[in-house]
C-alpha cells in the first residue's frame, strides 16, 4: 500500500494554483510542448538572431508554462545546428531558429541537407530590418562610393568580412557584380565575430546585421556606409544612411525571414501548434515593442503562405548562387 503525504492547506492551495496555471495554457498547445523545448540558434550569443530568439523564447516560456532554452551552436557556420535539429526526434521539442540564409548555405554546398525537403518549416517571421556595410570609425571611407572606388583602384586589396556560404556571402557577390569592385572576400564568421574583427582592424569592412551594429555606431567604434534589405528604401533605424541600392547599385537587394524549423515528418497538429504559439507571441504589443526597440521588427507570415514564400525564396537564391558562381 502506498503512503501518501498529508498536505497542508497552503500546499493544497499551491497545487490548486498550479492546476489553474496548467488550465491557463492555451488550447492551441494540443500536447505541445511536452516538456522543455530547445531553440537551436546557429550563431554566438550577442548577435541579432540570438537576441530575437531570446525575446521570443522568454515570451513562449511565460505563455506556455514550459522551459524554452536557447542553445547557441555556431559550429560549421550553422551546419552543426541544422544537423542537430534535422536528426532530432520529430516531436517539436528541438527546433531550429535560423533565417532564410539556410537556403544560401544549401545552394553553395555548405549544407548538404535540403531545407525544403529535409526539415519541417513550422513558421516564418518576416524580418523588417537590414544588413549594414560597416567599417571602423577611423576608416578612410566615408560612404559606399569611397569604398567601391578604393576597391576598383586596388583590386582584392580591401578585405570584406562575410560568412562563407551564408546570406552575407550573397550580398557581397551582388555588390561586386553591380559595382564592378573586387574585394578580398574573407570568412569572418558570424556577426559577433565580425564585430570583434572589424573593431580590431583585422578586416577592413564587413556585412553585419544593422540592428547589432547600431550600438557600436553609437559608441563611436563603427560607421555604416550603406544598408541592404529586401527593398531599396532606407532602414528606418538608420534614416540618415542611404541604402546601397540608393547609391545606384539597384540589384543589391536581399531580404530575410526567420524560420522555425523542425525535423522532417513532424505531426501536422504539432506543427500547427508551433505556428499558433509563435503567431500568438508576435501579436503581443510588448513583444513588438521590444523587437522594434532593438531595430528588428518581425511579423508572422500567414500559415497558408509559408511554404510558397519559402519556395519562392529558394528559387531566387538558387538563381543568384548560379549567377555568382557560388554553386558546387
Amino acid at each position: 500500500m502506498t503512503n501518501y503525504p498529508i498536505l497542508s492547506r497552503r500546499a493544497l492551495l499551491a497545487l490548486g494554483t498550479g492546476a489553474a496555471m496548467m488550465a491557463a495554457v492555451p488550447a492551441f498547445a494540443n500536447g505541445w510542448p511536452d516538456g522543455a523545448v530547445q531553440l537551436v540558434v546557429p550563431a554566438r550569443s550577442g548577435g541579432g538572431t540570438d537576441a530575437a530568439a531570446r525575446i521570443i523564447a522568454a515570451a513562449l516560456q511565460k505563455k506556455l508554462g514550459q522551459p524554452f532554452v536557447v542553445v547557441n551552436n555556431p559550429g560549421g557556420g550553422g551546419v552543426v545546428a541544422a544537423e542537430t535539429v534535422r536528426t532530432a526526434a520529430p516531436d517539436g521539442q528541438t527546433l531550429l531558429f535560423f533565417h532564410s540564409g539556410i537556403l544560401a548555405m544549401h545552394h553553395t554546398g555548405a549544407l548538404e541537407a535540403n531545407p525544403l525537403k529535409d526539415f519541417t518549416t513550422a513558421a516564418a517571421l518576416a524580418v523588417g530590418s537590414t544588413y549594414a556595410l560597416a567599417v571602423a570609425a577611423d576608416s578612410p571611407w566615408k560612404n559606399v562610393a569611397d569604398l567601391v572606388a578604393a576597391a576598383k583602384e586596388k583590386p582584392n586589396s580591401i578585405s570584406l568580412g562575410i560568412q562563407t556560404g551564408g546570406t552575407t556571402h550573397f550580398m557581397a557577390g551582388l555588390l561586386m557584380m553591380d559595382s564592378g569592385a573586387e574585394f578580398r572576400v574573407v570568412d569572418a564568421g558570424g556577426d559577433a565575430d565580425k564585430l570583434v574583427q572589424l573593431q580590431g582592424h583585422q578586416i577592413d569592412a564587413a556585412l553585419i546585421n544593422t540592428a547589432g551594429t547600431l550600438q557600436y555606431v553609437q559608441s563611436g567604434a563603427l560607421r555604416i556606409l550603406g544598408t541592404i534589405g529586401g527593398e531599396p528604401a532606407r532602414d528606418p533605424s538608420t534614416p540618415d544612411v542611404p541604402s546601397i541600392a540608393e547609391h545606384g547599385y539597384e540589384n543589391v537587394l536581399y531580404g530575410l525571414d526567420f524560420l522555425i524549423m523542425g525535423p522532417v515528418g513532424m505531426d501536422a497538429d504539432k506543427t500547427q501548434a508551433i505556428y499558433d504559439a509563435f503567431a500568438s507571441i508576435m501579436a503581443e504589443p510588448d513583444i513588438k515593442t521590444q523587437l522594434e526597440t532593438m531595430h528588428m521588427p518581425l511579423s508572422i507570415v500567414p500559415a497558408d503562405q509559408t511554404r510558397s514564400r519559402l519556395e519562392a525564396a529558394d528559387t531566387r537564391v538558387a538563381t543568384t548562387a548560379k549567377l555568382l558562381g557560388l554553386t558546387n
